[in-house]
């Protein structure tokens, strides 16, 4: 059973380490299948595809997507044959994203600029956060710059008393439309930890209940996703991915596995990368879908 790490972020999103690096730690980790899943952009793949290559790793395109799916957002991954594979205009929608995501940053630093002690009032800049930032701007950015500023000690503070409460949420994809683009790129897309607190199909505090899950995934089959992310850190933190690889298997879903890795942002040391433990049946499925393309 070959290692693998399908959902991770560089720098290029909202994670610790260079696509570079991450081909190094995975290596090291004797990881050997890899993806690269960055937020909304497509950025860092080319360099990722080329250290794998170099370090005998098979390696393919990725992206985490948010979309909106009914009357909340829920994140799309997808995985590529090959970067040629991307079609254009699915390239072209995840530029806006980029644009989007700096507009809301605009609005997120004058939310937080308003509600900190009065001593910090305007001390966040826009300018500031950005330059922290190698890709797309993301709340992990902002975090480190109030980090930076003294106005809470730690990133995760940051999201525990500010970022959750006061985040601006963006129109987003539609998912029927992001799913018809990914699979006329010939890519295989796959729905983000569906269990998770948030950009999930369950989430009791939203009103959405387990009853509800399979009929969502009915619908999101319909528009033609492929795969279910089944081995994920928090389905096995509350004894979950049984209930999700049923659904897969249900479904005639792709099961998939990761650990989301971000680095230091998510207070994960490097030896986490790649520790998922599931069968590597996923990539001979991919292969064969993208074969079928």
């Amino acid at each position: 059973m070959r290692k693998s790490e399908i959902h991770m972020h560089s720098t290029f999103s909202d994670g610790e380490f260079t696509p570079a690096e991450l081909v190094q730690i995975a290596k090291k980790n004797g990881v050997s299948i890899l993806s690269l899943t960055d937020h909304d952009t497509f950025e860092g793949i080319g360099e990722l595809i080329q250290e794998a290559e170099a370090a005998g790793i098979d390696a393919f395109p990725g992206i985490e997507i948010t979309t909106q799916f009914r009357d909340f957002n829920i994140h799309l991954l997808a995985y590529f044959k090959s970067e040629a594979s991307i079609d254009p205009e699915l390239a072209a929608r995840v530029a806006e994203m980029t644009e989007k995501r700096e507009d809301r940053m605009r609005e997120l630093v004058d939310r937080i600029n308003a509600v900190v002690p009065d001593k910090f009032k305007g001390k966040i800049l826009f300018e500031n956060v950005k330059k922290s930032a190698e890709g797309v701007l993301a709340r992990p950015h902002l975090a480190r710059e109030m980090v930076r500023l003294g106005i809470v000690p730690t990133t995760g503070q940051a999201f525990e008393k500010y970022l959750v409460q006061y985040n601006v949420e963006r129109n987003n994809l539609d998912a029927r439309t992001a799913i018809e683009l990914i699979r006329r790129s010939g890519g295989i897309p796959v729905i983000a930890h569906p269990g998770e607190r948030t950009y999930s199909l369950y989430n009791p505090q939203k009103g959405r209940d387990y009853s509800d899950v399979p009929a969502q995934l009915e619908e999101l089959k319909s528009f033609g996703l492929m795969g279910m992310e089944c081995v994920y850190p928090y389905h096995e933190k509350i004894g979950k991915v049984d209930y999700y690889t049923g659904l897969a298997k249900e479904f005639g879903l792709i099961a998939t596995g990761s650990r989301d890795f971000h680095g230091f942002t998510t207070y994960q040391k490097p030896s986490y990368l790649g520790s998922t433990p599931m069968s590597d049946e996923f990539f001979e499925r991919f292969q064969e879908a993208w074969a079928g393309n």
